[in-house]
């Protein structure tokens, strides 16, 4: 064991133990601690680097990253604070992936125990937040951030903080009890599968609830047709990347109007905010407003026939992002951005069904990530928010820990 393998496990086990703190703060701390994990854990030497075999799938993925920062040039953002954190952040997390991941012999080991722990614990609070009603949130926002208002205000922002702290827990939840089924066996597993179905159920935040469906149903789907679901599933999530500033707006307006005021609130107000994203695409659909122009919009709209309080339900059009990744790229980095994302999915969907060591177990549990991923970041976040992609990270180290098994 050198001195390197012991410095990247040590790490590893202890980013994965920090994750629970992490989830519990609503997920926002997992960015940073990733990014400082992962340059402890950089090379230092140059024939680390060369020694690697850069896939050609790198190419796209690193010119998307180039083109949405360039983008800031012509955004009417000021503040260009996203720019590093796409062009080192992002190659940060998937280096700590990769360094993590590929650990072998006793440190492998630590770092699955430190990863099943987290699962349970972050599984352990959600639980107890659930049943009740989110106290400890709660007792910390009232007296460390001095929450108040209405009971209803309250409500959501409790709500809120928890079921952010769910969606990257969400995320992992599937290669740790894949993880957990094959070292602790179907028992473990299904405790597992439990508790998170719990959390996924919990704190009005149906996205979530979508995305642990979905999850399970692609995860079945790939228990009998592994490579067949990653090149259906690579290659359908680029092709609605591509067709969703045309496709969404014809699927907005098939909904029939006595539906739309049935929708809650949130909903009713995302349909809203998708319909005047589109609309924004088709001012400047080549190379969109710019890095972080959705920030620099502010539209104030009353939805028709939704009421709040008697009132009528007003609502800014433009909240930070369109809640909706795909039109968030095509609306900042217009179609050269978009096309730039699509070929790279492309590319990454084909390199993993080409790799011969691939797993049951792995194939199952990317088409978990990528489902629960793709629910989440097209029904609510925005594609720049660095602490979902911390937790992809996280995901894809748990992803690369499932390497031992029959390949498929």
């Amino acid at each position: 064991m050198t001195r390197d393998e012991s410095r990247v496990g040590i790490v590893g086990c202890a980013m994965f133990i920090l994750a629970y703190p992490a989830v519990v703060a609503s997920g926002l701390l997992i960015a940073p601690l990733m990014a400082l994990a992962a340059m402890i854990i950089t090379p230092l030497r140059l024939e680390s680097w060369t020694r690697i075999r850069w896939p050609w799938v790198t190419i796209p993925a690193g010119l998307f990253l180039v083109w949405a920062s360039l983008s800031f040039l012509w955004s009417p953002h000021e503040n260009p604070q996203q720019i590093p954190k796409l062009l080192g952040g992002v190659p940060l997390y998937a280096l700590f992936a990769f360094r993590v991941g590929s650990q072998t012999g006793g440190w492998r080991a630590r770092i699955e125990a430190s990863l099943i722990f987290f699962v349970f614990a972050a599984c352990l609070f959600f639980f107890f937040e659930a049943m009740t009603d989110g106290s400890g949130t709660y007792a910390f926002k009232a007296g460390a951030e001095g929450l108040d208002g209405s009971a209803r205000d309250v409500r959501f922002s409790v709500n809120r903080s928890l079921g952010h702290g769910v969606a990257p827990l969400l995320l992992i939840a599937g290669p740790a009890i894949l993880l957990s089924w094959k070292k602790g066996g179907p028992l473990l597993g299904g405790i597992l599968v439990g508790m998170v179905l719990l959390a996924s159920l919990s704190f009005d935040m149906q996205v979530n609830t979508v995305g642990m469906l979905l999850g399970v149903i692609g995860m079945g789907l790939a228990r009998f047709f592994p490579r067949q679901m990653l090149a259906i599933t690579f290659g359908g999530l680029a092709g609605t990347i591509l067709a969703m500033p045309l496709l969404l707006p014809n699927l907005v307006g098939l909904i029939p109007e006595d539906m739309r005021t049935a929708l809650p609130d949130s909903w009713a107000w995302r349909l809203e905010t998708w319909t005047f994203a589109t609309d924004l695409i088709s001012r400047s659909p080549w190379i969109g407003h710019g890095l972080d122009a959705s920030r620099h919009i502010s539209e104030i709209s009353v939805i028709q026939g939704v009421e709040v309080n008697n009132q009528p339900f007003a609502v800014e059009l433009m909240p930070l992002h369109p809640h909706n990744a795909a039109l968030h790229v095509w609306l900042e980095t217009g179609l050269v951005g978009a096309g730039l994302l699509a070929i790279a999915l492309i590319g990454l969907g084909e390199r993993l069904n080409a790799a011969k060591s691939l797993t049951q177990f792995q194939a199952m549990a990317i088409i978990w990530v990528v489902w629960v991923y793709a629910s989440l970041l097209l029904f609510s976040y925005g594609a720049w928010q660095e602490w979902h992609q911390g937790a992809v990270a996280l995901a894809t180290t748990a992803i690369l820990l499932l390497h031992s098994g029959k390949s498929v």
